[in-house]
């Protein structure tokens, strides 16, 4: 999900080339900023060892995880089988549902109670959230049912610690509860390993009008549906339940599953979904069904169906209501959108390494807000999809959909679907499209926690945004948002850090501060990736990054598994790295502190002003115009070190000494990074 705003090798010298020094800056050829009172008097903070969390280490222990980055040999994860019959009444803005779910316990642990979500009642009244919402009364069960038995909710349920609730769940109890959004049900027959459970349930509730949260709601003659239904909860190797509320402000966490779907709306209304519709012959006119062969076949842009007074060619049948059937397999959510006043475009993506096309379709309303829209959601959606299966690894899904409309601000990712707002700009509309569908690899494939680590998939998400934009558009330009480049995202994070807003990033989301959510978990985190690509390479970085991913795939990472790959590819000790950039809120500040000759040989003092350590490539340039690098290890400053000296030939004359001339570092001030012959 993309901001709610406008988005403005090293080569170890040897010691006679290196000291170390552990007091003030030697002598220096010309003026240059002071060093930090603070840091030039006080001893550094230097990082330690990346600690695991408890439960890593044991899933390590018991063999489903490894140090090496790979799940392990016993590693699992969990799965279910969703059959969902809904409908959508617009006159009432209500949508009912029946579903039938089959759990999979593919764990080794026996489980005496189930969680399940119920998001939708994050708008019911008396409930907790991390900001303001409509409030439309939540989720009204009707029926629920566990392997045949109908089950009651518990007639006097007493409220249990929210953190208690996500650890352990309720006590066991006849009937069900509800705590916020996590309904917890109690087995009468325990759910053994490798059995299987079935649930049914009956539902309803009304969609919150537009702005609701910015990820789905209703608006006129418009409906989306994210987080619709009844879904089971993750049960993982690392903490078992794994059932944080959902407050509006932190995503999700989902296990991949296995859907059917059929959704029941007014004849003539267009569906977008996740997933393959298998009836198209019930629902479209073979008009409307020659076009969609035509832009699958030809590639070019081509409207399937246009809203007005001739919509209705463009559907079969004349009954009241239609039924949109969708079938998706391992995936790890659905969700659909509906409206009469959509315009339906569709063509075709090649994605690098696939196997088959990819059908691409985009909907959107005919108005000036959406403008950009009729002008390229088809095209821009199956740019990102092209450009990201080059630089990651094959789209796997035989559909993409982008869908206008609910949203004010910003977009939301679901599998093989994006929602966002009515973009009229172009370059805006093609980044944003390039974020939304940047998600279907991290985390609809890679599965992390989006709740507890927002940093795993929406930065990740931003980083790879750059790549395609900068393979699309060249170097940015003016226009489009800031954050889509890696200038613009260097940009937005240095302007916090300098006004001493840097903040850690293994926090979980629900805890951080709003207004910092954005520039530290997209626009940090994609920094933090281009610092470590300086670090270890270009092309091992690409190669760890895509490992990773690969190992990954359908299964759930924590971020020691990322480390964990990263180092393992790479083959360096990277726990400084991971420490300073991922645990702390540590600016990094490198500076010229002085050019000395004596006689043959000229001094170049670097300190370290900043409190991140990071290794220092320095170009000297000489009066002849010829240049070298020399490179200084961060080893000096894990130790403690604030200056370290580099010894080079004073002949020819050297005019110039630059720290980090390729930018690969996010330092927060550049000027003091050059020192120039006076």
């Amino acid at each position: 999900m993309p901001p709610h705003r406008q988005r403005f090798s090293l080569v170890a010298l040897s010691a006679a080339a290196v000291c170390v020094l552990g007091g003030s800056a030697v002598a220096q050829s010309r003026p240059v900023p002071p060093l930090d009172e603070h840091a030039a008097q006080s001893p550094r903070p230097t990082p330690g060892p990346v600690y695991e969390i408890p439960g890593f280490t044991r899933a390590v222990a018991r063999g489903t995880r490894t140090r090496t980055g790979e799940p392990g040999r016993g590693y699992w994860v969990q799965h279910a089988r969703y059959s969902i019959d809904a409908r959508l009444d617009p006159a009432t803005n209500r949508l009912s549902g029946r579903e039938r779910v089959i759990y999979l316990n593919n764990s080794p642990d026996t489980l005496k109670r189930l969680a399940v979500y119920l998001r939708q009642n994050a708008f019911a009244a008396g409930n907790p959230r991390n900001q303001p919402a409509p409030i439309t009364g939540g989720v009204t069960l009707s029926r629920v049912v566990v392997n045949g038995t109908l089950v009651h909710a518990k007639a006097s349920a007493t409220a249990i610690p929210i953190t208690d609730v996500a650890k352990k769940g309720p006590p066991a109890a006849d009937g069900y509860t509800v705590d916020g959004t996590v309904m917890w049900i109690p087995l009468t027959r325990a759910l053994a390993p490798h059995d299987s459970t079935i649930m049914e349930f009956s539902w309803s509730y009304v969609p919150p009008p537009t702005p609701s949260d910015g990820r789905q709601g209703r608006d006129d003659h418009l409906y989306f549906m994210g987080y619709w239904y009844p879904e089971v909860a993750v049960y993982d190797d690392v903490n078992g339940w794994v059932a944080d509320p959902y407050l509006l402000e932190a995503e999700f966490y989902m296990d991949p599953a296995d859907y059917d779907v059929r959704v029941t709306v007014p004849h003539a209304w267009v569906v977008g979904a996740t997933g393959t519709l298998e009836n198209p012959a019930d629902i479209l006119s073979a008009a409307a069904r020659a076009r969609l062969a035509e832009a699958r076949r030809t590639g070019t842009v081509v409207h399937v169906v246009e809203p007005g007074a001739d919509a209705a060619s463009s559907f079969a049948g004349h009954a009241a209501t239609a039924t949109w059937h969708f079938v998706a397999p391992n995936v790890r959510d659905f969700s659909w959108g509906t409206s009469d006043r959509y315009v339906w475009d569709a063509t075709r993506a090649f994605p690098d390494g696939a196997a088959d096309t990819v059908n691409i379709y985009s909907f959107y309303r005919k108005t000036s807000a959406a403008a950009a829209w009729a002008l390229g959601g088809a095209r821009f959606t199956r740019d990102a999809i092209e450009q990201l299966s080059k630089y990651l690894w094959a789209y796997p899904w035989p559909t993409m959909t982008s869908m206008e409309g609910v949203l004010d601000s910003g977009g939301m990712e679901y599998p093989m679907m994006t929602l966002m707002q009515p973009w009229a700009d172009t370059l805006s509309l093609a980044g944003d499209l390039m974020h939304e569908t940047g998600h279907m690899w991290f985390p609809m494939q890679v599965g992390s926690s989006e709740t507890r680590y927002p940093w795993m998939d929406e930065g990740f998400t931003q980083f790879d945004v750059a790549q395609g934009m900068r393979a699309l558009y060249g170097e940015p330009r003016a226009g489009g948002r800031p954050g889509d480049s890696e200038a613009g995202q260097r940009a937005l994070y240095l302007a916090e850090a300098r006004a001493g807003r840097d903040m850690p990033l293994m926090w979980p989301g629900d805890l951080y501060p709003q207004d910092l959510y954005f520039i530290m978990y997209y626009d940090k985190t994609a920094q933090v990736l281009a610092a470590l690509r300086g670090v270890i390479g270009d092309s091992t970085f690409h190669r760890a990054f895509r490992e990773y991913g690969h190992r990954w795939i359908g299964r759930h990472p924590y971020p020691y598994d990322f480390f964990n790959t990263i180092s393992n590819i790479s083959g360096r000790d990277l726990s400084w790295f991971w420490e300073t950039w991922l645990y702390h809120g540590w600016p990094l500040d490198q500076a010229v502190g002085g050019v000395v000759a004596h006689g043959d040989s000229t001094a170049i003092t670097i300190e370290d002003r900043g409190v991140a350590p990071m290794p220092v490539r320095l170009k000297v340039t000489r009066a002849n115009g010829a240049f070298e690098y020399h490179d200084i290890p961060v080893t000096g400053w894990l130790q403690g070190a604030r200056t370290a000296v580099i010894h080079v030939p004073s002949s020819p004359e050297i005019t110039r000494v630059e720290i980090d001339p390729d930018g690969l570092y996010p330092d927060v001030n550049r000027d003091n990074q050059i020192w120039k012959k006076p």
